[in-house]
């Protein structure tokens, strides 16, 4: 495909998946930070600790790909060639997206259908930002 299909295709994958997950799954990490930090000093090690870390995770993974696209759709794949840091964030961002989609998974086919909503908590978001790790490969 030529570059300009190329980036109608990601555009349409952005609009239908990503923007969704950045704004359920935006909201449901900074929710997450802000109990972490709320509970610091009368929580569990665990959710002093974890809740912050996994909501920081979620809004890196956010940023990194609001920027990684926006650099995509503006200068094509050479807009991909950043700082090694956007595409740490990205992975570390779709690590943080793993829990909710296990849980979407098993709890829209063991409970009920209902359960693959969560996968508007940050999984979908994997669609294109997998197409942007594609597309920096290929370049």
């Amino acid at each position: 495909m030529d570059e300009r299909r190329l980036k109608y295709l990601y555009a349409a994958l952005a609009v239908l998946f990503g923007l969704p997950s950045l704004v359920g799954g935006g909201a449901a990490a900074t929710m997450l930070l802000l109990m972490g930090l709320g509970q610091f000093g009368h929580g569990t090690l665990a959710s002093v600790t974890l809740m912050p870390l996994w909501g920081l995770s979620g809004i890196a993974g956010c940023l990194a790909w609001l920027w990684l696209s926006a650099s995509y759709l503006m200068q094509g794949r050479a807009g991909l060639r950043v700082r090694p840091a956007w595409w740490r964030m990205l992975m570390v961002g779709g690590l943080a997206a793993m829990p909710p989609l296990g849980l979407a998974l098993w709890w829209g086919i063991a409970v009920h259908a209902e359960g693959f909503n969560l996968l508007l908590l940050g999984p979908s978001m994997l669609v294109p930002a997998g197409m942007l790790v594609w597309l920096k490969r290929q370049a």
